[in-house]
């Protein structure tokens, strides 16, 4: 039987982290400067989808 799950490496929760401090930065502590015209709260709501995404990956691609 394969598995279909593997244990995200040390190096992608670290970059998930990063992505989740910069999300909490920019939605509730809204330090983070608008980029392109889109403000703080919005950055953070993105960097937050990228962290989950990234663990995601790490969970579903062996070696990531």
């Amino acid at each position: 039987m394969n598995r279909m799950n593997f244990a995200p490496r040390l190096p992608t929760i670290i970059v998930a982290l990063a992505f989740t401090l910069i999300g909490l930065l920019g939605t509730f502590g809204n330090v983070l400067p608008a980029v392109a015209g889109i403000e703080s709260t919005v950055l953070g709501v993105w960097a937050y989808l990228v962290g989950f995404a990234v663990l995601i990956a790490g969970i579903v691609l062996r070696g990531l």
